[in-house]
């Protein structure tokens, strides 16, 4: 009787499952909870799908979400699907907040994490952007889920790079768009944010006439280049800043203002919008300036007219090849104008047609790390002279420089002459992995090492990765400041977290380490001049991360304790050693007390 009065009971059923669909998940199992026809409608699959695509954007590619989104509802299982990301979800928390809490075992945990993939990429982004300011800890969660972040996207980078080696079925914009995946940082533009604005601009261009599917191919070419331009989303309206490191990448001409980018990342845009309105476009190999060649399809020419069955095709033909220029012009580029600049240019006439040609996606990807390698160099020089900035250089440096590394071992890799090459590059990839990317010794193992098996570059990564993972599992002693004999600290004047300014060089740091004496190898000591100092080598020495992110062996008599905020350059940095800034006493809580309990 008790049941029959629930006034629940006497809702209809289209009533129930109304207000199922305003319900959170959590409250959607308590409702259902309440009676047999509450659960019967929180059992429907509408609502665990709702819950599913809000709860998470991102999913791994093995969810095929885009096919089970096409489908009845009926016809996928939403609510397991549901219960098995919720799952995952709390797995991979509860190991993020055991790798905060100790140093020890913190690389192999952010591999367990990063190993779900994209299926934690929601999560970790809520701790990257949504940690509040006050949390205790608000510092070190915020990096490492930055980290987390780095790792599954550099893997993704590294998936496509590699079916593009394998000659697998690639798009062009997934090759160049995985040099973006290294800087991102957690920003909107990864490979699939990219592909739905790819498909959200040619859906705007087709709109733009009802009758743009019937345009010829020539029309067509020159109203996707009009639109581009119009939107601001090929070119550079600063050429002073040609070379800025940002150009390089498409994710950033797509999602950030003002939109800027090379010729190269303007045609590669040109020709991801243009193969979705049916439009065979590529970049081409042309020097300095790259273009896109559009060819006409085999029923009919670039005018619409039908081309006979078997009819060949000749590269000055423009009835059938067309060039354009997006990062310039709106206009179709004349062939005769492009090899009379060839001719200038003093290139051979029998590689003109090579010049002139569509190119391989292999080509243009190793093209983008070349000119990544050239921005950065020049981004390298101005801050040399201009010094390094209070908030952090966006794209990151160390990060685009990382992604060139990774470019050049692994595309073009698989005969023998590749190796010379990859000789050549292993030793600054290993040593920028070392310095700024630990928590990727799982790539060098899974990637690197396969690569120069039965070489004798295999015994040398074998070495790095067996002390690597021995170091990550070991605890760490614990160093105890010095004391005189009667037990009162001494020596050691600064605490790991003291936030202080060079004296002498000026640049911003934060202490991480420190030896109560010099405990560098005698070689260095000379080439410093340790013992010219006033306090000489005898002093307390620190190892400290500076500004710049380079990490540095400092005397004690160049800190000057800083009463100054910490710039956002070094808070970013920090969360990798502190929990978080305390205002009162200026300076870092240390994260890794484990190795120094007295400070």
């Amino acid at each position: 009787m008790a049941f029959a009065s629930d006034p629940l009971s006497r809702l209809p059923d289209e009533l129930l499952e109304a207000i199922v669909i305003y319900l959170p998940p959590a409250d959607t199992l308590c409702f259902g909870a309440t009676c047999r026809r509450c659960n019967k409608a929180t059992y429907e699959p509408l609502v665990w799908r709702r819950h599913c695509l809000q709860e998470w954007k991102h999913w791994e590619s093995r969810h095929e979400i885009k096919d089970k989104i096409k489908l009845p509802p009926a016809q996928v299982k939403w609510r397991l699907l549901y219960e098995e990301r919720r799952e995952t979800d709390r797995h991979a928390r509860s190991i993020f907040e055991a790798l905060l809490e100790s140093q020890q075992h913190r690389i192999k945990r952010l591999e367990q994490v990063a190993r779900f993939g994209y299926d934690v990429k929601d999560l970790f982004l809520k701790q990257k952007n949504e940690t509040p300011d006050d949390a205790h800890d608000v510092l070190a969660r915020r990096y490492h889920a930055t980290v987390i972040l780095g790792q599954i996207h550099r893997k993704t980078a590294l998936e496509k790079w590699n079916r593009l080696q394998l000659k697998q079925m690639v798009k062009l914009e997934e090759v160049l768009g995985a040099y973006d995946l290294f800087v991102l940082s957690g920003r909107e533009g990864d490979l699939e944010d990219m592909s739905r604005e790819f498909d959200r601009i040619a859906e705007r261009i087709r709109a733009t006439d009802p009758n743009f599917d019937h345009f010829s191919i020539r029309n067509k070419a020159v109203r996707v280049a009009k639109f581009l331009a119009s939107e601001g989303l090929v070119g550079n309206p600063s050429e002073d800043d040609y070379h800025a490191l940002r150009n390089n990448f498409i994710s950033l001409a797509l999602f950030e203002s003002p939109h800027s980018s090379l010729p190269l990342q303007s045609v590669a845009i040109y020709c991801a919008v243009a193969r979705r309105l049916g439009i065979n476009a590529k970049p081409s190999n042309y020097p300095h300036h790259v273009h896109a060649v559009i060819e006409a399809p085999t029923e009919v020419d670039l005018n619409g007219k039908p081309r006979p069955p078997g009819e060949d095709i000749r590269p000055e033909d423009s009835a059938h090849i067309m060039h354009m220029d997006p990062w310039r012009s709106s206009s179709e580029v004349p062939r005769s104008f492009l090899a009379a600049r060839l001719v200038q240019m003093g290139a051979p006439a029998q590689q003109h047609n090579h010049h002139l040609s569509p190119t391989s996606t292999m080509e243009v990807a190793l093209r983008t790390g070349r000119n990544i390698m050239n921005s950065v160099q020049v981004a390298r020089d101005r801050d040399r002279h201009r010094g390094t900035p209070r908030q952090p250089p966006f794209p990151d440096i160390e990060s685009a420089w990382y992604s060139m590394l990774w470019a050049m071992l692994v595309l073009g890799n698989g005969t023998q002459s590749r190796m010379p090459r990859m000789r050549q590059v292993l030793p600054y990839l290993i040593e920028h992995f070392q310095a700024h990317f630990p928590e990727d010794l799982n790539l060098i193992e899974e990637i690197v090492l396969p690569m120069f098996e039965r070489e004798r570059e295999q015994q040398v990564l074998n070495h790095l990765i067996t002390t690597s993972r021995v170091a990550d599992a070991k605890m760490r002693t614990p160093i105890r400041r010095p004391t005189d004999r009667h037990g009162n600290k001494m020596g050691v004047a600064f605490t790991i977290g003291t936030h202080f300014q060079h004296k002498r060089y000026g640049y911003e740091g934060v202490v991480v380490s420190w030896d109560d004496r010099c405990g560098a190898e005698e070689r260095w000591i000379e080439q410093m001049g340790v013992d010219e100092l006033p306090r000489g080598r005898e002093q307390p020495f620190y190892r400290v991360v500076a500004d710049d992110k380079s990490i540095r062996y400092v005397a004690e008599e160049n800190i000057a304790p800083s009463s100054a905020a910490p710039s956002e350059a070094i808070l970013e940095l920090a969360g990798r050693y502190f929990k978080r800034y305390d205002k009162a006493t200026r300076k870092f809580i240390s994260n890794i007390r484990d190795e120094y309990p007295d400070d």
